[in-house]
């Protein structure tokens, strides 16, 4: 695995009116590799994604990719600079088929402009993006489905779909908020195996929020955990998982229950 850092988060805060959702962050993600960013219920996993891929500008902070400050730029520029994501809740563009959903993300890699599309000049290039996305569909198992209407799918092939098309816009890196949402347990081991499979076939390097635990320990390189939007604690699952810090914020333990309890 490469040591090439592809992320790098430094003293992020983010801040509502007097509600500090994220606290002073600072991570590292390197390239190939499958980081958490784990915590419980509103401890600001959302907000700190929100933050990367530019949906809220930072209140403090600084957020660089590859070297290069991207701090408080539009999503669309991140977006085309190697950036994708998914949502815990899925954003599907429901009128549409499978199809269309994954081409409609390509189309961000298009470099016809309007002028060359009314006249039709860029044919070879729609033809190519089509063809691109018939083959991807293939490559994640929903060719099958290319027709249906994307919210006509089971739940677990409309988070498939998601990561599908998050996958058309061609990034380095790919933030996955919460893929386990409402899967069973089968769906979830799934899926594990599925975000292993595409990070390797696509050279991909993924950022994660995700409440399955077993699902976490299983595909994670590293953890950060965040509590109050605060960093705890991080390291490898095994790290993590007996650290007493992430212990006390998911069973909420505090240090006087400690104290009581070494008496």
């Amino acid at each position: 695995m490469s040591t090439e850092n592809v992320l790098h988060i430094e003293h992020l805060t983010m801040r509502f009116g007097g509600v500090v959702a994220v606290n002073d962050l600072s991570m590292d993600i390197n390239q190939g590799e499958i980081v958490a960013l784990i915590g419980p219920n509103g401890a600001g996993k959302t907000t700190a994604f929100n933050m990367v891929t530019g949906v809220y500008q930072p209140t403090e902070g600084k957020i660089f990719l590859h070297g290069q400050d991207i701090t408080g730029r539009r999503p669309d520029e991140i977006t085309k600079l190697g950036v994708a994501r998914t949502f815990q809740n899925i954003r599907l563009f429901s009128s549409m088929t499978v199809f269309e959903n994954v081409l409609t993300a390509r189309h961000l890699r298009r470099t016809s402009n309007f002028l060359s599309a009314t006249f039709r000049l860029n044919t070879a290039e729609e033809k190519k993006m089509r063809q691109e996305t018939e083959d991807l569909l293939k490559e994640v198992g929903l060719s099958d489905v290319k027709d249906e209407k994307a919210t006509s799918l089971p739940y677990g092939k409309q988070r498939l779909l998601e990561i599908a098309r998050a996958l058309s816009t061609q990034p380095k890196l790919i933030l996955l908020d919460e893929p386990a949402a409402g899967m069973n347990p089968q769906e979830t081991e799934e899926l594990g195996a599925f975000i292993r499979q595409i990070k390797d076939k696509f050279h991909l390097t993924v950022f994660l929020i995700e409440h399955h635990m077993n699902l976490v320990m299983d595909i994670s390189d590293r953890i950060y955990v965040i509590d109050f939007g605060k960093q705890i604690a991080e390291g490898t699952p095994a790290e993590v998982q007996n650290n007493p810090a992430v212990i006390a914020a998911y069973l909420g333990v505090d240090e006087e229950d400690e104290e009581a309890g070494k008496a």
